[in-house]
């Protein structure tokens, strides 16, 4: 979680990679094998569809429209990003080191913020300037900022169960600065996660006074930033979502981002075609833009290598509706687990941190469901250590310590 900081850094002031993740590539796998819980994360319902979903994307390579491509993007993603899940579940095995892994993840929020505060900067984009991460290697684009500056929120909610008046200080002043940076991203699919976590939170809080006074005030700093200076406004970019692009009051980056939302909603329906042709195994893992690419030039046109923008439907059109099963149960079993324990802890003194874990993943899954609507990211780390996490925490309950 901590390599990708370090060598964002490492090549700003050095001109190389840390090669953290290099070194882990190599340890983890082992130390996973040795650890004689490689397959705990099989003992959870998650565990089972999150295995049917690898076999059902493994038989769908044979029938992908260009099978190498489908292989290098099984040989990427299983070691990079899949095995996160199993990895967490061997590791992560009591309520104490959930609670320090949580504290990993705080690190890794706060580090998020660091790199915008030292590193970003906003950038020129058709639809508007927004903040980035220039030259960052997982932070240029800014909906990816965005989206990891929310499930950092979800992360420093977790400082508000601790008994420590720093502690929850911290929270609110980590809050606060993600959603400043958020909001500069001007990301419409974020704002509409973000309205649903915070709609989640304050709907679980047993203090919604306090909840609705640091909602209100990242309101305030939202508005505040996505109007001020440069950056483009958030609010303003969801109000194009309905506008018509002709309109003659319309400016060029108010045109170019509405233009985006339509090549958007013309993708959607193109990966949904794909999935009703190729329900059984998709077009091939990661194969989407080749499929669009092949047919295009089959009619004599030539489109962009674009993505689905869509996680849901990124899974169905490449893996096939099986596949997209496997991946949403997993989501869902997330979402009722943490749930659940939350409900049953969060009345009780002797469990105030794990009430706050689960609250925390809780908010980090919603916000990942949501996020899925807008992005394509169905390999990406994300899924996998938040459904990881959940199931380790849900193991952490049977076990002492």
């Amino acid at each position: 979680m901590l390599s990708g900081f370090a060598n964002d850094w490492s090549l700003r002031l050095f001109g190389t990679k840390a090669y953290l993740s290099a070194v882990t590539l190599i340890l983890l796998p082992l130390a996973w094998l040795f650890s004689g819980k490689a397959l705990r994360g099989l003992r959870s319902s998650a565990g089972i569809c999150w295995a049917a979903f690898l076999f059902w994307m493994v038989l769908a390579t044979p029938w992908s429209v260009w099978r190498g491509g489908s292989a290098t993007l099984l040989a990427n993603y299983v070691p990079r990003a899949y095995l996160d899940f199993f990895y967490t579940c061997a590791f992560v095995t009591s309520l104490r080191r959930c609670r320090q892994w949580m504290y990993v993840q705080i690190a890794s929020a706060a580090a998020l913020l660091i790199s915008c505060a030292a590193l970003g900067s906003i950038g020129d984009d058709p639809g508007g300037a927004r903040f980035r991460i220039p030259h960052s290697l997982f932070y240029a684009n800014s909906n990816d900022v965005a989206f990891a500056l929310l499930l950092g929120i979800s992360s420093f909610l977790f400082l508000f169960h601790r008994a420590s008046r720093a502690g929850r200080l911290a929270g609110i002043a980590g809050i606060l600065l993600s959603t400043f940076y958020a909001a500069r991203t001007g990301s419409r699919g974020c704002v509409i996660a973000a309205a649903a976590m915070l709609i989640l939170i304050f709907w679980l809080s047993r203090n919604r006074g306090k909840v609705a006074a640091i909602g209100l005030t990242a309101l305030g700093i939202a508005l505040a930033a996505s109007i001020g200076g440069e950056s483009s406004s958030a609010l303003h970019r969801l109000s194009l979502l309905a506008s018509d692009a002709s309109a003659p009051d319309e400016t060029e980056s108010d045109m170019a981002s509405v233009a985006s939302q339509l090549q958007r909603e013309e993708v959607l329906k193109t990966s949904l075609r794909y999935t009703l042709s190729y329900p059984l195994f998709g077009v091939g893992p990661d194969q989407f833009a080749a499929a669009v690419s092949r047919d295009a030039a089959e009619a004599g046109r030539q489109v962009p290598w674009i993505g689905t923008h869509n996680t849901y439907t990124q899974v169905s059109s490449e893996c096939g509706i099986p596949a997209l099963i496997f991946y949403v149960a997993v989501i869902g079993v997330c979402l009722r687990s943490n749930l659940r324990l939350y409900r049953r802890t969060r009345d009780l003194a002797a469990y105030r941190e794990l009430a706050g874990l689960s609250r925390c993943l809780l908010a980090g899954t919603l916000v990942f469901a949501v996020s899925a609507f807008f992005f394509h990211m169905a390999y990406s780390p994300y899924l996998p250590s938040l459904a990881g996490f959940t199931v380790a925490l849900q193991f952490a309950t049977r076990t002492p310590g």
